[in-house]
């Protein structure tokens, strides 16, 4: 935001103040780009990280159902050989995890260090077999392996399904690290040109495992540049163009997720609707552009002053929704009250010596305060029903508790 003093009348007179307003020329959603490689996911890149989770679970217990079947048919038919009963071994004990794993996520314990262990096992059981291959076979059967090898792109394929960049590389860089490990190990303990290495796994050419590294960094600069590209697209999908905020699709998502969690958890939840007062006044008297100004100035006020927990919405036109996880009704409503309070005392300046003063109303229902709120639907009944309350008494207010039925005297004025 950028700085700027105005005036602005007061029960003192006019006063100087200094109002923080956005660059009309430069909305927040303005050139949108991915957040920066290292970010955290914002909460609509984090839902889709679980869903891609869940995805990768299931296919890792389809794939290692398929994959037990080769192990399988060798160790039947030469159960004397050493690889073979490795090689089962191995497939089944990842068979066995891949299961724990999606069971884990089916039954909501998803956390966010999930991704990062479940993509880190995926490339460690390639490394685990291609190590078994060194013990009972040969260093040359492990480092030339053309099957076992190819999976850790597969490995790498799949952290792009969890949306976070930071996994992609993370985890690109441990499978690189282990298999330039597993080679850097062979080379310094076993005579790698050994005619009877040869003979097994074909000859030792630094250059294709030199290439077969720099492959696996293709792999996962790919991975990055999927998420990447996935971000911006979603970011936009999932985001208000004029405010930068969350859209109502995505509020709609976020808020039957969050109630579930509190349920799960037992842990109080607040929602707030607020509707900007006399909104319809400023853009019929200052034109849509200034109205425009107004709801970023607004929306960038909403953001800003909460916690990282909170989502912040544009529910539309001039209506905003915030949902506060944690958070019970009381703290809520103390907390929405000071937030409308800081608006009220801001003001939009007009560029000729003029500026409109801005405020908000809002309706907050809370669980599990409000015992009719039981889902999603009723809890915004009920913060709606408030708001309408807020707006038919006189507006600039926050109303928190079902009042007795009001009769405003002729219908009440448009917004």
């Amino acid at each position: 935001m950028r700085a700027r003093s105005s005036l602005a009348y007061g029960s003192g007179g006019w006063d100087t103040i200094l109002v923080s307003s956005p660059n009309p020329a430069a909305p927040l959603t303005k050139d949108v780009s991915a957040p920066p490689i290292w970010a955290r996911p914002d909460p609509a890149l984090a839902d889709a990280g679980i869903e891609g989770e869940s995805v990768v679970a299931t296919v890792r217990v389809l794939a290692m159902a398929l994959l037990l079947m080769a192990p399988t048919w060798n160790l039947l038919h030469h159960p004397e050989q050493a690889i073979h009963i490795t090689g089962f071994a191995v497939t089944f004990a990842a068979g066995l995890v891949a299961v724990f794993i999606r069971w884990w996520l089916r039954a909501g314990r998803w956390r966010p260090w999930v991704g990062f262990a479940t993509s880190a096992f995926d490339v460690s059981m390639v490394t685990l077999a291609l190590t078994s291959f060194l013990i009972v076979e040969s260093p040359m059967v492990a480092l030339n392996s053309s099957v076992t090898f190819e999976m850790y792109f597969l490995a790498l394929v799949a952290t792009s399904l969890r949306y976070d960049a930071r996994i992609c590389i993370a985890i690109g860089a441990l499978t690189i690290g282990e298999y330039g490990l597993l080679w850097g190990y062979s080379a310094a303990n076993y005579d790698l040109s050994n005619p009877a290495f040869v003979m097994r796994a074909g000859p030792y050419i630094p250059v294709d495992l030199t290439t077969r590294l720099v492959l696996l960094a293709v792999a996962t600069l790919l991975s990055v540049m999927i998420v990447r590209r996935a971000q911006r697209l979603l970011y936009l999908a999932s985001h208000d163009r004029l405010t930068g905020l969350f859209n109502r699709a995505h509020f709609d998502r976020a808020l039957g997720s969050n109630i579930q969690t509190a349920s799960r958890d037992r842990l109080p939840l607040s929602l707030a609707i607020i509707d900007v007062d006399h909104f319809k006044q400023i853009n019929d008297a200052h034109g849509h552009a200034l109205g425009d100004r107004a709801l970023r100035l607004v929306a960038e006020m909403l953001a800003d002053d909460m916690r990282r927990t909170d989502l912040v919405a544009r529910y539309g036109g001039e209506e905003f929704v915030i949902i506060l996880p944690g958070t019970a009704l009381d703290a809520a409503i103390a907390r929405i009250d000071a937030l409308r309070e800081m608006v009220s005392s801001t003001s939009l300046d007009l560029g000729d010596g003029r500026t409109v003063s801005l405020a908000f109303s809002a309706g907050i229902a809370g669980i599990p305060a409000d015992h009719e709120a039981t889902d999603a639907r009723s809890l915004l009944e009920v913060a709606d029903r408030r708001l309408l309350v807020a707006k038919r008494t006189g507006r600039g207010r926050c109303v928190g508790a079902d009042l007795p039925a009001f009769e405003p005297e002729g219908e009440p004025q448009s917004t």
